[in-house]
């Protein structure tokens, strides 16, 4: 069973761990996503609609797929994902050229925004691999196969 203390310790952490209080704090927490728009899926945006719709026909037609399907379309979103986030990278790394070396607190943000970069690549990478995966032809199972899974 667990003790009193123990229950308390973890009350105390708790609270401190509820996020902004204030009002001011919580509006800044609010926008912290939408700062750069990698946040916001690439299908809710009008720009790249057209772009979404092409891509996903592309891999449809493929693999097999008569029509574009959710799937594919999922993998097309990823894809146009990691471009946006190639790019932004691409804009970071030419700052870093431009840069004034001397002042290694510009460097330790950009650092800091590649690092976040980072994450967000890896989402976009772990959502196109499952679509892929989601289109890729099954192997039809033999009789044998059926009664012994």
């Amino acid at each position: 069973m667990t003790s009193e203390r123990k229950i308390a310790a973890n009350r105390n952490n708790a609270k401190k761990s509820t996020g902004p209080r204030s009002e001011g704090g919580r509006s800044v927490s609010r926008h912290n996503a939408l700062r750069h728009g990698l946040a916001v899926s690439i299908g809710n945006e009008s720009a790249f609609g057209g772009d979404v719709e092409d891509l996903a026909k592309l891999l449809s037609s493929a693999s097999g797929l008569h029509s574009a399907s959710g799937v594919a379309r999922e993998a097309a979103e990823a894809q146009l994902d990691l471009s946006r986030i190639r790019n932004i990278r691409d804009c970071l790394y030419e700052t870093i050229y431009f840069m004034d070396t001397d002042a290694p607190d510009c460097l330790i943000e950009l650092n800091d925004k590649l690092a976040k970069l980072e994450r967000y690549e890896r989402r976009a990478f772990s959502r196109r691999k499952r679509a892929l995966r989601a289109m890729e032809p099954r192997p039809a199972l033999s009789n044998a196969e059926d009664a012994n899974p």
